[in-house]
């Protein structure tokens, strides 16, 4: 939810990719659906889980793009330098969210009707702060659970880049993972499931021009039909959005949009909504809440109206942050070298991670 849609043709150029924006924009809005409205997919899975579903398998797709082009442009990966990037890109806005929202619980001024809720949520604090709240609960922050499981696998997946330099054992490792995380894919508890779309971005990626060619000899309709069909299959056989037809169906979506489509002025502004999307989703849930209460005070309850109101208000919130905040700490990283500063920021959400395990680990005891 907090890549640039930014990825490498064939020809190993990089250009931001419009279309890529768009589904992002899409996956984004569908997750302000599930939180605004009662729908739901079969078998009780959750309509977001789709939109967050496709999240990770660009985010996988796209951060392995980067990865794979920072080697190729260095002759080796430069970690300290990808850190860097991820950290400015994540971290500031991800903690003005964060701090915000538990000062306005902290104080009372966000819905002191709910203490027991606002307890139960400051008490997990430790985890969203260091990014391994692996699960949707928190009252106005169950779904920062998402950004702790693609920061950790950001941290990550360049470590295994590092430690195993044939890519077909890299791929044999991930895969095999992504079955072991299988068992994730239950209702009650699906969140680490989504690793799942995560590491088929990645293998795609790195797959990317043998798949490329290979569906490109296939043609469009029947890889349309192929998404449909896929689509249809894991709603029919309730199966966990993050599982393997889930993630195949929107890897190829992904492919539709990396090598068929065209930008069109007509796209930009839900690709604009696309570019903004990880403040949308940090904001979504705090306002979602704002707005339900309003609505509730005039005796209102239409859900489209919840839904509108939400996205509306998060777009605007999303569109300043990026214009205001967002753009100048990127911009930062022409300035950041690899001194004391530089190493501080690139190993800032390891870090954090590395406490949050350890904390893990002595409640668990």
């Amino acid at each position: 939810m907090s890549d640039d849609a930014i990825a490498a043709n064939s020809l190993g150029q990089t250009a931001r990719i419009q279309s890529l924006d768009c589904l992002r924009a899409i996956a984004c809005l569908v997750v302000i659906v599930s939180h605004t409205t009662k729908i739901t997919a079969p078998g009780g899975w959750s309509v977001g889980a789709y939109g967050v579903g496709l999240f990770c398998v660009l985010s996988g797709y796209l951060i392995t793009s980067i990865l794979l082009r920072n080697e190729k442009d260095n002759g080796s990966l430069d970690i300290v330098k990808f850190f860097q990037r991820r950290c400015l890109r994540i971290v500031p806005a991800y903690f003005v969210v964060l701090l915000s929202c538990a000062l306005l619980m902290k104080s009372g001024l966000f819905f002191k009707s709910h203490p027991d809720l606002i307890s139960r949520t400051l008490s997990d604090f430790i985890y969203y702060a260091t990014f391994t709240q692996n699960s949707g609960d928190g009252f106005a922050l169950n779904h920062l659970w998402s950004i702790s499981i693609e920061e950790q696998f950001y941290c990550l997946l360049p470590l295994l880049f590092l430690l195993i330099r044939k890519r077909i054992w890299l791929q044999l490792f991930l895969f095999s993972a992504a079955l072991g995380l299988t068992r994730f894919m239950r209702i009650d508890n699906d969140f680490n499931a989504a690793f799942i779309p995560l590491i088929f971005g990645t293998l795609f990626a790195l797959n990317f021009e043998k798949i490329n060619h290979g569906l490109n000899k296939i043609g469009v309709l029947p890889i349309c039909l192929c998404i449909v069909s896929l689509g249809i299959s894991s709603l029919v056989l309730r199966a966990c959005p993050y599982g393997p037809l889930g993630s195949s169906c929107f890897l190829l979506l992904v492919w539709l949009a990396i090598s068929k489509s065209r930008s069109s002025s007509n796209l930009s502004p839900l690709a604009y909504i696309g570019t903004v999307s990880y403040g949308i989703y940090l904001v979504h849930m705090p306002l979602r809440l704002v707005c339900f209460w309003m609505l509730d005070h005039f005796g209102i309850n239409v859900e489209v109206l919840a839904f509108a109101l939400t996205a509306s208000a998060s777009i605007v919130v999303a569109a300043l942050s990026w214009e205001l905040f967002e753009k100048r700490i990127l911009a930062l990283k022409s300035r950041i070298s690899n001194n004391g500063l530089g190493l501080l920021v690139a190993f800032l959400s390891p870090f954090l991670i590395l406490i949050g395990l350890a904390v893990h680990v002595l409640h668990s005891i």
